[in-house]
């Protein structure tokens, strides 16, 4: 019996600080406006008439750019969005956010860190001030960071096990760069110093590397935001391209559930086999759609009645590399069975004329809804501005995916399949199989 347990999206799990909850958009179809400024700043603004103004400020300063000395700095630093900064204490910060009912959050993932504000229109301008100020001014004071330890502490002890799976994937399959971890090692807490963050800060919060949007105001508001920012100007960091050579990590936790995630190489992000692959993810399942409802899909076909478990593909795309597979979480009594499965499905899927438009179908859903959420839509047109400089609206990413043949995607995934194996494991790993034996 398959669960919904995996339903929602895995891949970009990340870590949040924020003050509020975020206030619902109003939503119509408007053109989304672009350009580089001469510093390099990607900038947009979707002016779709919300009442509510989110202002999003990204840079690539996620965990792949981390050096090999100092790895969790990119967790460190979105943890310590809204402590004290050269002009407000974090009590004065959050008690003035809070008069004007704005939120600030910050979030990231293996290549961008987002900081991002929520105000009404009336105190957008406020809203703004504050977001420079936390973006372009911020200290790292060491007693503060020694404060904030409990909260990294307890972000892993947060983790569910599916992301843990995920993360030791990642550094099965790329070892340093896209394999560096989305949160700190227990044994770093308290060992990264404020004068390290701080450089880790300057070389990564650079206007190069930056890329601001607007959802419900203009872009020439957008671009004086983004020319307001006081960026330092410093050698940036460098990351080499992370290269794919596969493996496997095991992580024995005990419990009665073991949690794997399998992955070949994939594409990278903005690539038409990146779309094709991400429908592939999809077509191979997703859960059941309806509660308590029976999961026909081909993996949970694969996988068998072994009792209840969760399985879903996916696919999650870079900027020069990518991975394809399917997460599984399944008792510990089948996990011998269910991850050969699930393995053999992944090297020889063959996908019918029905799963790959179900696929599709599933993929423009989940696209068209999360714009509905004005934080995410923001977030992903400036994940679009840093990866390709150009910018697509949801219904045109919606009009590509329809645009895709079955060949298409049937290439995509043999291209795929044609790559070594990469392994992450969670849980109770006692008859989980090694990946050389699938």
């Amino acid at each position: 019996m398959s669960s919904k347990a995996l339903a929602k999206p895995l891949i970009r799990q990340v870590t949040t600080r924020g003050y509020a909850q975020a206030a619902p958009a109003v939503k119509r179809d408007v053109r989304i406006q672009s350009c580089v400024l001469p510093n390099k700043t990607f900038v947009a603004a979707l002016d779709n008439g919300s009442p509510v103004a989110r202002v999003t400020v990204a840079f690539k300063a996620g965990s792949r750019y981390e050096p090999q000395s100092e790895l969790g700095a990119a967790h460190l630093l979105r943890s310590a969005a809204g402590l004290t900064t050269k002009n407000a204490s974090a009590f004065i910060t959050s008690r003035k956010l809070a008069q004007i009912g704005a939120t600030f959050s910050a979030s990231g993932d293996r290549e961008f860190i987002y900081y991002t504000i929520e105000a009404t229109q009336d105190h957008l301008q406020q809203a703004i001030e504050h977001l420079n100020n936390l973006v372009s001014n911020q200290e790292f004071r060491p007693w503060e960071l020694s404060d904030n330890i409990p909260r990294l502490r307890y972000d892993l002890a947060a983790l569910p096990p599916q992301i843990r799976a995920v993360d030791l994937l990642h550094k099965a399959a790329y070892r340093r760069g896209l394999g560096n971890s989305l949160f700190i090692s227990p044994k770093n807490i308290g060992k990264i110093s404020s004068e390290s963050l701080q450089h880790f800060a300057s070389s990564t919060l650079t206007p190069g590397r930056c890329a601001v949007t607007v959802i419900g105001n203009s872009q020439e508001n957008a671009t004086l935001v983004a020319q307001a920012l006081q960026l330092p100007t410093s050698s940036e960091a460098q990351s080499d391209a992370s290269k794919y050579y596969g493996g496997e990590l095991r992580k024995e936790m005990g419990g009665d559930l073991a949690h794997v995630a399998l992955a070949v190489q994939g594409a990278p992000a903005g690539s038409p086999q990146s779309l094709a692959l991400a429908v592939a993810a999809k077509a191979l399942g997703n859960g059941p759609v309806t509660k308590w409802g029976a999961d026909n899909t081909p993996l949970a076909k694969a996988i068998g009645n072994i009792g209840p478990f969760a399985a879903a593909g996916f696919n999650v795309s870079y900027s020069d590399n990518g991975l394809f597979g399917v997460v599984l979480s399944v008792p510990k009594d089948e996990a011998t069975a269910a991850v050969k499965a699930a393995g053999n499905l992944l090297k020889n899927a063959n996908l019918s004329a029905d799963a790959i438009k179900a696929g599709k179908n599933q993929l423009k859903l989940q696209v068209l809804s999360e714009a509905e959420n004005g934080t995410s839509l923001a977030e992903s047109i400036a994940t679009q501005g840093l990866y390709t400089g150009a910018v697509k609206s949801p219904a045109e990413v919606a009009k590509d995916i329809d645009q895709l043949s079955n060949n298409d995607i049937s290439q995509a995934l043999s291209n795929a399949a044609k790559n070594k194996v990469s392994m992450g494991a969670a849980g109770n790993l006692t008859l989980v199989p090694y990946v050389d034996e699938l």
